[in-house]
């Protein structure tokens, strides 16, 4: 337990991405009833409960489409407009130039947690994902601030480890092809195992042979016929000249990986919305990508 936090169910080394973090309130039901603060509303049985899915909300852009179906452009202009008095002693134009900034920051700006109702600590404990309690408190706000806190760190934490889960595992399969292994013969999988296959049998080969112009060739021409049946070419094309074209290899560049690889996996199964938040996350990427390389 470290600042009163109780893990009730994760694996810090390897968190699920899908988090419920609650408190309880020390008030009485009457109290409470009594109380004007807005987060009042939201309290059951004194418990408040925030949620979310950072599997498939990874940035703020995605958690403004799917909660309030609104762009990161659209929200930041919902933002200034709710303003109200604080336009008189502020210069929109300037604001609205200051925001547009904000943008190219979006990587760093915490996805928000839901305050979701559950009316008892045993119907939270029966959700699936990670399950944290950061303890009692008397007062609301404190317990509204540890609440919503507590899912920044957390979502830190989740990126962090994707990132180095899917470093980790080509890395391993490298070594593995090292020993003479070679990829499975072509066949079709059903759509949720696309990706894992392409990250499992094709990439590390890829990677392998990347300095090599005749076996990177072989291993390419393995990995189009196995794509051929999912009809993906600019995919599988953006993916072959990423390895083929990049130099030392960079955490952005698994990343970048990871993320075609998805999307590949995502068109195939006809998931249009996640499609649309991986393009989103590719463009962003490579758009930073260019600025490092700049």
């Amino acid at each position: 337990m470290f600042l009163g936090i109780e893990q009730k169910r994760a694996d810090p080394d390897n968190l699920d991405g899908r988090l419920i973090v609650y408190a309880r309130i020390d008030i009485e039901p009457s109290d409470l009833i009594n109380l004007k603060h807005p987060i009042a509303s939201v309290i059951h049985n004194g418990l408040l409960v925030a949620q979310n899915n950072y599997r498939e909300q990874t940035s703020l852009r995605d958690f403004l489409k799917s909660e309030l179906g609104l762009s990161l452009e659209e929200g930041l202009e919902e933002i200034i407009d709710r303003m109200d008095g604080l336009e008189s002693a502020l210069d929109p134009q300037k604001l609205r130039e200051k925001i547009d900034g904000m943008k190219e920051f979006e990587e760093f700006i915490p996805t928000p947690a839901k305050i979701v109702p559950f009316n008892s600590e045993e119907e939270i404990l029966e959700q699936e994902g990670d399950i944290f309690y950061v303890g009692s408190f008397e007062n609301i706000g404190n317990a509204n601030l540890c609440v919503n806190s507590f899912p920044i760190l957390y979502q830190a934490r989740y990126r962090e480890q994707q990132i180095g889960k899917v470093r980790s595992e080509i890395e391993f399969l490298i070594g593995q092809i090292e020993t003479g292994e070679s990829p499975p013969s072509s066949t079709v999988m059903p759509p949720h195992e696309l990706k894992q296959r392409i990250l499992r049998d094709f990439i590390p080969d890829l990677l392998y042979h990347r300095q090599n112009a005749h076996e990177f060739e072989t291993a390419q021409a393995q990995f189009r016929e196995f794509m051929a049946g999912y009809h993906q070419p600019q995919e599988v094309e953006a993916l072959v000249e990423l390895i083929s074209k990049a130099g030392e290899l960079s955490s952005s560049h698994y990343r970048l990986i990871e993320l075609l690889a998805s999307k590949i996996e995502a068109a195939y199964a006809q998931r249009s919305n996640e499609v649309e938040q991986l393009d989103r996350q590719i463009d962003h990427l490579r758009e930073e990508m260019g600025k490092s390389a700049g």
